[in-house]
């Protein structure tokens, strides 16, 4: 049996750079990035400011940034188009298939290959049975991670409401992490971790993502997946 940690940022904001920084100096590449095309270049000011950070921006890298190579080596997949609530569609599916499928189909052409996973806006506080089985049935994408904290190391029991052990700017993220590298188990296990870059900045959490890859990537005993990846090990 095997242990496995995966990494996922959401928006496709500019401070993914800093985190892309920290993976690179622990050779890390266990993380999915999941992007909403239909918002490439925007400026959501406002994140900030609900957060009482006007200082903090909230900026999506443009279409010729990420063709500069910004991802590479990484895995990008879907966060919808326009970052809606996806629920609030069901009774136009056809709108559903447009935001999943339509950025699919842009990661596709911007980065080269077929995204079968996403990410929920809004968490899955915003999918109903219906937002599922139209999912399903008329995009490319299988899996969905969630944001709703498990604090445990379970496989997921649906992909489609894939729940996270935490987020990284939970305040038992390192705990977590050090009770993974001493689990002994005869099941496979999974720590997986997401946040937002912007929430670097926000909870000032560099030098915990820093130490969170660090403990990961120097434990003999496991093995660092994108989300996409381990959904093919275990789908």
């Amino acid at each position: 049996m095997s242990k496995y940690f995966t990494f996922s940022f959401d928006d496709g904001v500019t401070q993914d750079l800093r985190a892309i920084d920290i993976f690179k100096k622990h050779n890390f590449y266990g993380c999915t990035f999941f992007i909403n095309t239909g918002l490439l270049g925007a400026s959501w000011a406002w994140v900030g400011e609900q957060f009482g950070r006007p200082d903090v921006p909230h900026l999506r890298f443009t279409e010729e940034e990420l063709k500069t190579g910004i991802y590479d080596g990484f895995d990008v997949a879907v966060h919808t188009l326009h970052h809606p609530s996806l629920s609030y569609y069901d009774d136009t599916p056809e709108k559903i298939t447009e935001e999943v499928q339509g950025d699919a189909d842009n990661i596709k052409r911007i980065f080269g290959y077929a995204p079968v996973g996403m990410s929920w806006p809004g968490g899955e506080f915003q999918a109903t049975e219906k937002t599922i089985k139209t999912i399903l049935e008329t995009t490319d994408i299988r899996y969905s991670r969630a944001v709703q904290s498990t604090y445990g190391f379970r496989l997921p029991e649906d992909f489609m409401i894939w729940r996270p052990t935490c987020s990284l700017s939970d305040e038992r993220t390192i705990e977590l992490a050090k009770s993974f590298t001493e689990l002994k188990t005869d099941e496979d296990a999974l720590f997986c971790v997401w946040c937002h870059a912007y929430e670097l900045d926000f909870f000032n959490t560099d030098g915990r993502l820093d130490e969170l890859i660090s403990i990961m990537t120097e434990a003999n005993d496991i093995k660092c997946v994108t989300n996409t990846e381990f959904y093919n090990l275990f789908k």
